[in-house]
This record gives structure tokens, sequence and C-alpha cells, in this order.
């Protein structure tokens, strides 16, 4: 009778780690890491996992994130102090793939020290570990299982992975910055193009009139719409790098939440 498989990277757990981080979200000022936990493509175990079969049940009633799998276990058996949880987590699946939302505790030092190197790149996947369970799992060709279900056990960030495609995806919160003062720059560019345009307009009538003078019996020009003079006072006094700045802070601080 088939008996449930787990795997680790000791043999005796599976884990696989995220191929993807998205951009983090800000929501109510808590900072929010989106990763690609898992697909039905081969890992480096030659195992595949139905997508579909995930039960996340348990683990989101108790979504804990640990760092590179370390449950205290081990601590506890040498009677030292066992590393705490530095986050909680939430999965689910999400197309072709298994999400999870990752929020580190903010309040512990270690998991912000983690979480410092995960925003810089230095730290770029999760893993998971999962229970194959009874009768939903078969040996495929290339050694490994493909399973139709399987239970989700935890979730943790770690140093080296074990899936080929686990490497971080550049998110916004990565070169935000960057990102943000090259659009400013091209702002600027186009303001003062269509500043420089807008000038070259109002030179060229002077240089015809000046060549051709206006005869006695030609109809004076009608007077410009109000709502183009108006736009006109708007225009004077306008500085495109100022604007540039002002619109620096502010995207800045959008893409922050406050």
């Amino acid at each position: 009778m088939p008996v449930p498989i787990t795997r680790t990277l000791r043999l005796s757990a599976v884990q696989k780690d995220a191929a993807t981080l998205s951009a983090v979200e800000s929501i109510g000022g808590r900072r929010v890491y989106k990763f690609r936990a898992s697909d039905g493509d081969f890992d480096r175990y030659s195992d595949r996992l139905s997508v579909k079969g995930w039960r996340v049940d348990g683990y989101n009633a108790n979504g804990v994130v640990l760092f590179n799998h370390d449950d205290g276990a081990e601590a506890a058996s040498a009677g030292a102090e066992p590393q705490l949880p530095i986050g909680k987590g939430r999965v689910y699946v999400e197309g072709d793939a298994l999400m999870v939302d990752v929020e580190f505790d903010d309040e512990d030092e270690f998991a912000k020290r983690v979480e410092r190197k995960v925003a810089k790149g230095i730290l770029n996947a999760v893993s998971v570990r999962y229970l194959m369970l009874p009768g939903q799992y078969r040996q495929n060709e290339r050694g490994g299982y493909d399973c139709d279900a399987q239970e989700l056990l935890e979730v943790s960030i770690v140093t080296i992975p074990g899936n080929a495609r686990a490497v971080r995806a550049k998110s916004f919160e990565d070169e935000g910055e960057d990102v943000v003062e090259r659009i400013a720059a091209r702002v600027v560019e186009l303001l003062d193009a269509r500043a420089e345009a807008k000038s070259t307009d109002d030179e060229e009538p002077e240089t015809e009139e000046a060549a051709e003078p206006a005869s006695e019996t030609e109809v004076p020009p009608a007077e410009s719409p109000k709502a183009d003079e108006e736009e006109d006072d708007k225009a004077k006094g306008f500085n495109a790098s100022d604007a540039a700045k002002s619109f620096v802070e502010a995207f800045k601080g959008y893409i922050r939440g406050v």
C-alpha cells in the first residue's frame, strides 16, 4: 500500500524553490512579498506536482515562514535556543503556479536582516516542504515522482535553491528610485521640447509680418479663444525641472503607499 512521501535536501522532505518573486505590494504600510513558489514542471528532484493538487488549508491556518527550513527541532534537541519563524505567509493557486505572499516580522532583528537581503536581491528564493499523499503519486520516466495531490507543510526563505527556475524577478521595489528618476528626466525633455516648439511658433508670425506688411483692406485676425489665453497664462512661469521634482516626490510616495 502506498505511503506518504516527503523529501528534503537531505532526502527526507521535498523542497521546491521559488521561480519568481514579483513586485512588492504596500498594503496599509505593510510590505508583502509575492513569490511564485511552485509549478507543474520538473524540479531538480525530477518530481512533477499538480498545481491543482495543492492542499493548503492547514498551512494557511498557521502560515509561518522559516529560514532555510529551520523549524527549531535540531536546536532544541541540542539544548540550544531554536530559531523562531521570521514571518507569516499566505499561499494560494494562481494560474499555473502556487503563489505565496510573505510578510516579515518587523519586530524581529533577524527577520529584518533577512528582509533587507531579499529586498536587495541577495536572497532570491523561497522553498516549500510538502507531503505527497498516499495513492496520489507514481514514479515517472526520470526516476522521480508525478504527484496529483500534496499537502503543504511549510515555506522558507532559502539561500541555496533546489529548482533551476529559482531566480528572483526584478520588482519595481528593486529599482523604483531609478525608474522614477528616468521617468522624470524624460518628462523634463518633453516639456522643454514643447516649450521650445511653442516659442518658435510664437516667433514665426512676427517674421512674416515684417516681410509682408498687411494691406489696409486686410481683415484683422480673429481673437484667440479665451481658453487659450488662460492656458498661456498658466504656462507663464512654468518650470519643467521643478515640476519633475514634484512629480518624483509624489510618485515615490504613491508607490510606497504613503
